[in-house]
């Protein structure tokens, strides 16, 4: 028999290369896009007189340097000369961003020339006289509008809360600011006269967990962070709560996978996040590092980036709040036992997302090659995936408390029965008296539960990048030591819905 750490690092390794390569054509875009406007601008090492090859399966970018790179390499007693370096893409191991071969034979190899004044070390070819790393830089933007105040308890007990206190949950929100405002005024928090730019909380003392999945598929993904930032600042003045989890988009978002990402939200980073960074660097140099892969996004959202002291190690991975366990996609007794808990997980996360994993950043884009802006974007990436700690880890169809789909698939209907043992005893593990898990990820037609009422799915496919459906929110009315809880569906005319009209019915045949 497999060990199962052996079977889990296989499923890892997997899932992972499976999402990559469903990435390879963007990538591949972005590559072209970067060395495209090396072209034009011609920065260091890299000349306006290169010239391209393209081929059915790879692309191949040439180098010939021009008389001013030659005589300031003559100068410095260096030397160099063409060479053709091709751009794949491969997974090896955990290699999963861009893969970087030099063609050999007629075309020999070179040592670098470090542009500026005076010489530089030949065995440092990406150094930088002002190096910063993405957090000195928080002062280019209002950081403190995505501040999200310390976050509840990872476990809030039965005890712990009042009776009848509120505590209510929704699902992906993908970046649609209208259908975000929606679930939030019909879950009572905020106040519906005001607006997403300077919104009121109105929610007292309520508990809100937001499922995760915010990022991706719309235009407005740091308009909804800003306002669920604001609220969440509101709320706790107020004596309630609003937390955020990770969901799958903003785990891959971390490591630079951007294949979900509209047009729109990525020109919303470029404007409230790139510009002011060019503005204080006094050039848009620092975006080379990124190799034109959505660099004010990658700055933004990568573990120790612009976002990760203020926002993103106050996410959760899951959370307990009295008889409810909420996660984005779901838990296992394994995943409990494997991570240490919920406590574990998600110390695993903050200790991650606020970390710097690949050392110095080069935010004076000093590089001469192509090839270096691309090694240097693959050790960037492949710092972050590799060292992401396996509750954020997996992929499309793998078993991640940020990826499963064993409690929430098929929609609308009852899942197969083996997950029906796997949600007891993930439950039964939890112990405190956890009743229920509420999970977003797999999107439903409306709020519902399965497995005997123990999985709660709330994901109703909002946003109008993934099915413009109509908002609901999960209420929870906490019963107190001695009474159960009340559960609610509230829907955006009013309406308050008992959670008995809400179970789904399994379907015949379905094993």
């Amino acid at each position: 028999m497999i060990p199962a750490t052996t079977r889990k690092s296989a499923l890892l390794y997997l899932t992972m290369t499976i999402l990559v390569f469903s990435t390879y054509s963007s990538a591949r875009s972005s590559v072209e896009a970067l060395v495209g406007s090396l072209c034009r601008k011609g920065p260091r090492g890299i000349p306006p007189s290169s010239s391209w090859q393209r081929g059915a399966s790879s692309l191949a970018f040439t180098v010939h340097p021009n008389a001013n790179t030659l005589n300031k390499c003559a100068a410095s007693k260096r030397s160099i000369s063409s060479t053709t370096t091709r751009f794949g893409y491969y997974s090896s191991n955990f290699d999963r961003h861009y893969g970087i071969s030099s063609i050999k034979g007629a075309s020999p190899t070179y040592s670098t020339y470090i542009g500026g004044d005076g010489a530089a070390d030949d065995s440092s070819s990406t150094s930088s006289s002002n190096q910063k790393s993405c957090t000195s830089l928080h002062s280019a933007i209002p950081i403190s509008e995505y501040e999200l105040p310390p976050p509840i308890d990872d476990v809030l007990s039965i005890q712990e809360l009042k009776k009848g206190q509120r505590v209510v949950s929704f699902g992906d929100v993908h970046g649609d600011i209208d259908a975000l405002v929606s679930f939030l005024v019909t879950a009572k928090l905020m106040d519906g006269s005001s607006t997403a730019e300077n919104p009121i909380w109105c929610g007292g003392d309520s508990i809100c967990v937001q499922t995760g999945d915010v990022l991706d598929r719309g235009d407005d993904e740091l308009a909804c962070l800003r306002l669920l930032a604001s609220l969440s600042r509101q709320a706790q003045e107020a004596g309630g709560s609003l937390t955020l989890l990770y969901g799958n988009h903003e785990a891959i978002n971390s490591i630079g996978l951007f294949q979900y990402a509209n047009p729109g939200g990525n020109a919303e980073f470029e404007v409230d996040i790139g510009k002011p960074i060019d503005e204080l660097m006094g050039n848009n140099r620092w975006r080379l590092q990124f190799a034109g892969n959505q660099p004010s996004r990658w700055a933004a959202m990568e573990p120790g980036g612009l976002l990760a002291e203020s926002l993103l190690k106050n996410m959760k991975v899951a959370v307990v709040v009295g008889r409810t366990v909420f996660v984005h996609a779901g838990l296992t007794k394994e995943h409990l036992r494997d991570y240490g808990g919920v406590e574990g997980m998600n110390r695993a996360a903050k200790d991650w997302i606020t970390q710097v994993h690949h050392g110095e950043n080069n935010n004076d884009g000093e590089y001469d090659t192509v090839e270096e802006v691309l090694e240097a974007a693959q050790r960037r990436a492949k710092a972050a995936a590799a060292t992401m700690p396996e509750c954020l880890g997996g992929g499309i169809g793998s078993a991640s408390p940020v990826w499963m789909r064993d409690y929430s698939n098929p929609s609308d209907n009852e899942p197969k029965v083996y997950a029906q043992t796997m949600i007891d005893e993930a439950l039964q593990e939890l112990g405190g008296g956890v009743q229920r898990m509420v999970m977003g990820h797999t999107p439903q037609y409306r709020i519902n539960a399965a497995l005997k009422g123990k999985a709660w799915r709330v994901d109703v496919g909002a946003s109008r990048g993934v099915m413009n459906g109509t908002p609901e929110v999960l209420e929870i009315i906490h019963g107190g030591e001695d009474e159960e809880d009340v559960v609610n569906i509230l829907t955006m005319g009013g309406d308050c819905i008992c959670s008995s009209d809400r179970q789904v019915m399994p379907v015949a045949g379905f094993f």
